[in-house]
């Protein structure tokens, strides 16, 4: 295999091979399974692979082994909030081989990933996310943030491959990623023009990668290290990068703008572009929307948005508890889940003011407080 340069800003990495009898072991394959049905063992789908699992396995195992597997069709639907996207689920069998090739692949990229990046990964999270910008906001003066145009549709499949073998040199392993790549579906059309392209070249050129896929979300994670290492280490800024979505620290407001035109180029580097109209140098106290957060050096409030998206679910759980489409479990776990967000903010009078809203009319249910 040939010999890949390490990226500008990656150096010293360190190439893995024989990591295919890993992907296609059998209890890497039970473990597989057993990730992609946590919280869907009652979709039909899940119900009916369990229901012959070994048999659905040992058909998977056989066909990667002999390197005959073949990805289905995906199944997608658009969604408007918090803006329009093409979601993409990939048959459910697809989505064991994921968590097969994650189970192998994750600890490696893990290991290479900047500090400071926060989309996927284990211990890190949004709330992670808005902690460290708030603990930086806390020691710099000025922010600049940032964030790509229309980046899981603008992915270079050629230079996302390439940048697989920064990391891995097992043929068998990177033909099987390059297969997940290659069975991308039709995303949202991008057409940008990069120094050195001809007319056709952004024709010619495959390109984006599905949303709501578990690789799509690593493979896109990865395709930005190269920057987050040249931002952090390099240039010596504070930074703080969720999927396409990072900030930029300093206490020199003229540096913050005067390094725009290198991100641009750093990205066009790999083929994306930079949302400049949404880029601009702010004080840090006067805070920034991250992750789903208002935060400023002193303080974390819950983006208006993300209240008023819960106010819409809280009215249909309403509808659905009263048509008994959920359970007081189902409600009380969903309740749970948006306070276990709401807690990573200073949210404690929000909560009380919504709980006054939690009255449900079919059968009991208790407030929290």
């Amino acid at each position: 295999m040939v010999e890949v340069e390490p990226a500008e800003g990656m150096t010293d990495v360190k190439r893995y091979g024989d990591l295919w009898p890993l992907v296609v072991s059998w209890a890497n394959l039970v473990h597989a399974a057993r990730k992609a049905r946590r919280g869907k063992r009652d979709r039909g789908v899940v119900l009916r692979f369990d229901f012959d699992l070994e048999r659905e396995l040992l058909q998977l195992q056989r066909e990667l082994i002999a390197e005959e597997y073949r990805p289905g069709a995906f199944t997608t639907h658009w969604i408007t909030r918090p803006k329009p996207r093409l979601i993409s689920a990939a048959p459910y069998r697809d989505r064991v081989v994921h968590h097969a090739v994650l189970n192998v692949l994750e600890p490696i990229l893990d290991r290479h990933f900047h500090p400071d990046s926060y989309a996927c990964r284990s211990g890190k999270g949004t709330h992670a996310a808005a902690q460290r910008l708030q603990q930086l906001m806390r020691r710099y003066r000025y922010t600049l943030q940032c964030d790509v145009r229309k980046f899981f549709p603008s992915i270079d499949h050629a230079i996302l491959k390439e940048r697989f073998r920064r990391v891995v040199k097992d043929r068998r392993l990177l033909g099987l990623m390059d297969l997940i790549v290659d069975s991308s579906n039709d995303q949202e059309r991008v057409m940008c023009w990069f120094p050195g392209d001809e007319l056709f070249t952004p024709a010619t050129r495959r390109k984006g990668l599905p949303i709501g896929n578990l690789t799509s979300q690593w493979f896109a994670n990865w395709y930005l290290t190269a920057l987050d290492h040249q931002v952090g280490n390099e240039m010596r800024l504070g930074y703080v990068r969720y999927c396409d979505d990072f900030i930029l620290l300093a206490n020199d407001k003229s540096r913050l703008k005067a390094i725009v035109p290198e991100l641009v180029e750093r990205l066009a580097s790999a083929r994306l572009v930079l949302h400049r109209d949404r880029t601009h140098v702010a004080p840090s106290r006067a805070g920034r929307t991250f992750v789903g957060f208002r935060v400023t050096p002193a303080s974390r409030r819950i983006r208006n948005g993300n209240v008023r998206s819960f106010l819409r679910r809280l009215r249909w759980m309403r509808r659905a508890f009263r048509s008994r489409q959920l359970s007081q479990d189902d409600v009380q776990r969903r309740l749970m889940g948006w306070l276990g967000h709401a807690a990573q903010a200073d949210s404690l009078p929000l909560i009380a003011k919504l709980a006054s809203g939690w009255v449900f009319v079919h059968g009991h249910f208790r407030r929290f407080h």
